[in-house]
């Protein structure tokens, strides 16, 4: 015998075998999840085949409008970056941004490191946030090219050992550059920026306003350190399918971070993404903040042709670099939900 409870865009079953099916219309079985004393005890569960999520932790008796949360409206922001990076913000403080703007999940993607990931998950167990680790790599063929890395194993020793090579090759590009900004009346003290975590052109530029050079930090990289400019320096980086494999060998999603930036048509990008999908590519930032309607169509079709997840976010570091967190909203649809286990 079974009864069966609707309630909105869900039905309940409830069975004689002590177990409850949770089916969101038109998807089908979802899942079977343990009833015990009219108790439903649920530990951080998503269901990814449907729009809704299991509350995380929930123990009480059975009462639908608590247990289920249409999931239509889930934020999620996967792009920002923290004061380990290029960031200002210490990665806390983003969790709590996070949280205080409606973002239910999160990702902290500084550059060549992931030294903040850590204190940015226990943040978010303390504040109800999921942060998924992650990374951003930049890496250079014919052009400068950023891959993100989900869930990559950021606690493994192998992979610190060789992200602490892929660090190096930015040390040595921020020394040159430091040089070539002396040449131009700059002085500029590495040391006095950070000593921990990786020191990006952002950073360098930030020092520059601080210390009255320029004005703001569009006039720095307009002037001096935007690529072409007269203090840019090209390091010697990764290949972008390099950073595909290291992601993959640790267990991460590697993901092509804002297509948009790449300054290349749409005919083009598809001859440039094919060999990054054979390499092991596993998604593209189709919802980048920057991108237009037109753009992000054409960049989720592309996703979808050669079976890659989706992501988006606001590539946060500063209310003047990228956008704030919680102003655009990215929904991840099923298909991300489950690789990524959102």
């Amino acid at each position: 015998m079974r009864k069966t409870v609707r309630f909105g865009w869900f039905s309940i079953w409830f069975s004689t075998k002590q177990c409850v099916t949770i089916v969101g219309q038109g998807c089908g079985f979802v899942e079977i999840l343990p009833l015990a004393k009219a108790t439903v005890c649920m530990y951080e569960h998503i269901c990814t085949c449907a729009n809704f999520v299991v509350a995380s932790k929930l123990q009480s008796t059975i009462d639908i409008q608590a247990v289920l949360c249409y999931n239509k409206t889930m934020k999620c922001d996967l792009h920002m970056h923290s004061n380990c990076s290029d960031g200002v913000f210490p990665p806390e403080k983003l969790v709590q941004m996070a949280k205080e703007r409606g973002v239910r999940c999160m990702s902290l993607t500084d550059h060549d490191t992931t030294c903040g990931v850590l204190r940015a998950v226990t943040e978010g167990q303390k504040l109800g946030i999921q942060v998924i680790p992650g990374i951003e790599l930049s890496t250079f063929s014919t052009m400068e090219v950023h891959i993100l890395g989900f869930n990559v194993n950021y606690q493994d020793e192998a992979f610190q050992q060789e992200l602490a090579h892929v660090a190096n090759l930015r040390v040595e590009r921020n020394k040159l550059l430091v040089q070539k900004l002396k040449e131009h009346g700059f002085d500029i003290d590495l040391s006095k920026i950070k000593t921990t975590g990786t020191i990006g052109r952002g950073d360098i530029g930030r020092e520059m306003v601080r210390l009255g050079y320029c004005k703001d930090s569009a006039e720095v990289f307009d002037k001096y350190l935007g690529a072409g400019k007269c203090c840019y320096v090209q390091s010697q980086r990764l290949t972008p399918v390099e950073a595909i494999q290291l992601t993959l060998r640790h267990g991460g999603i590697p993901v092509l971070a804002h297509p948009k930036n790449l300054h290349i048509s749409f005919k083009e990008f598809e001859k440039f993404l094919r060999p990054l999908a054979l390499a092991g590519l596993g998604g593209i930032e189709a919802q980048y903040f920057t991108h237009n309607t037109a753009e992000r169509n054409f960049y989720t079709k592309m996703a979808k042709k050669y079976k890659l997840i989706v992501t988006g976010g606001s590539d946060f570091h500063d209310y003047a670099h990228g956008m704030d967190i919680g102003c655009k909203n990215f929904i991840p649809n099923g298909y991300t939900r489950t690789i990524l286990g959102i």
